[in-house]
């Protein structure tokens, strides 16, 4: 499934809302610059999640990508054409980076821990990464800088870890 605009508009929405929940003022963010952008971690490793998430094809991760991703597109096209008259349409250069096994056996195990380290005060803050890296994790201008080495990254950490673990 590739994102349509309207999938991409949510994705920036939830980028947004983050970014505009995280900004402690020009201040703070001048006198401790490493410290405040710290507190975006968690957003920005969730979206990571979320982009690796949209690249699974197949079984039950693959369901649970491409179902979220059905939904934002279908909101976010809903938005656009019924809340700002706008067109929709496949946002351009959608393309799709690739999992090997080795990708795929990381993936869930990225999954499975993203999972087990929910904590009740960063729910919303997880969530909103991981929409957003579902939404925008595909879209070709994002793939190119961060989807590509995602996928290559876990393709390559995952033919490290089963060959270490199988050998």
């Amino acid at each position: 499934m590739t994102p349509t605009l309207g999938a991409v508009l949510v994705g920036l929405i939830f980028l947004a809302w983050e970014i505009a929940t995280w900004y402690p003022g020009l201040k703070p963010l001048l006198a401790n610059p490493l410290g405040q952008l710290g507190e975006l971690l968690p957003f920005v490793l969730c979206w990571a999640i979320g982009a690796l998430t949209a690249m699974v094809v197949g079984g039950l991760v693959g369901w649970i990508g491409d179902t979220a991703l059905w939904g934002m597109n279908a909101f976010g096209d809903g938005l656009l054409v019924f809340g700002v008259g706008a067109t929709t349409g496949t946002a351009p250069g959608s393309t799709s980076a690739p999992l090997t096994q080795g990708g795929l056996f990381m993936t869930l195990i990225v999954l499975a821990v993203f999972i087990a380290r929910r904590k009740k005060g960063q729910r919303g803050s997880k969530l909103r990464g991981w929409l957003s890296g579902i939404g925008l994790g595909l879209t070709g201008s994002i793939a190119r800088y961060a989807a590509v080495p995602l996928a290559s990254g876990a393709n390559l950490a995952g033919v490290w870890l089963t060959g270490l673990v199988a050998s």
